[in-house]
């Protein structure tokens, strides 16, 4: 009895966790030089993971050769020697969706069954003057729309987007604040890496047979 109990339950969870759905909440301010971004990663309401940091300090963690500085924090001595260029060509840009393209199938098979439950994205803009601000706004808001619209034509929308740009005629600023949820089923996070790990093992597959025996 005990057996089919044991089995019973392997058997349950097995069935209820691809079903289950991980839940990311991201959200991302900027007011002024001020950037922060916090993401919220959950499973069955229980399990979370956050993540709260400034922009730039999440950079830096990613990227330990990138420096940031402002107008009013400039160094006295300049430093000697050739600083590190980190240039970006067609060429190499080239090269990484060479690599990496094939793989574009399986971030795409996961975006098209990603729901999307929020998305709000409120900015201001203000330049100071009249005029520049009504191109800015109107420059905004195609520039949002462009984007949604793309990311809503990948995934799954549940909710329909809040999109908002407000002028601010008088003061020269910009802020924005980003706030969204989507939801994904770990049976399809499964099958994605499954579907990497398939075209991964073709690739090697193709690559041996096409090596040479040193015999001929």
């Amino acid at each position: 009895m005990t057996a089919i109990i044991v089995t019973g339950a392997v058997v349950l969870v097995l069935v209820l966790v691809p079903l289950s759905r991980i839940r990311v909440h991201l959200r991302f301010k900027r007011r002024g030089e001020d950037d922060r971004i916090s993401v919220v990663v959950a499973w069955l309401k229980y399990l979370r993971y956050s993540l709260d940091v400034a922009l730039v300090d999440l950079l830096v963690r990613s990227h330990p050769g990138i420096r940031f500085g402002t107008n009013a924090s400039r160094p006295e001595t300049v430093p000697t020697g050739d600083p590190e260029e980190t240039t970006v060509s067609f060429g190499s840009l080239f090269a990484v969706y060479k690599k990496y393209g094939d793989y574009l199938f399986a971030l795409l098979y996961l975006a098209g069954r990603t729901q999307i439950r929020r998305f709000r994205w409120y900015t201001e803009i203000g330049t100071g003057e009249v005029h520049h601000t009504g191109v800015a706004v109107g420059v905004a808001w195609a520039a949002k729309g462009m984007l949604v619209s793309g990311l809503y034509a990948f995934c799954a929308p549940a909710a329909k987007p809040e999109l908002a740009v407000f002028p601010d005629y008088e003061h020269r600023r910009f802020r924005t604040s980003l706030d969204c949820i989507f939801d994904v089923r770990i049976g399809h996070i499964m099958m994605t890496g499954l579907k990497v790990l398939w075209r991964s093992r073709g690739e090697r597959t193709w690559q041996w047979n096409r090596t040479p025996s040193k015999d001929l």
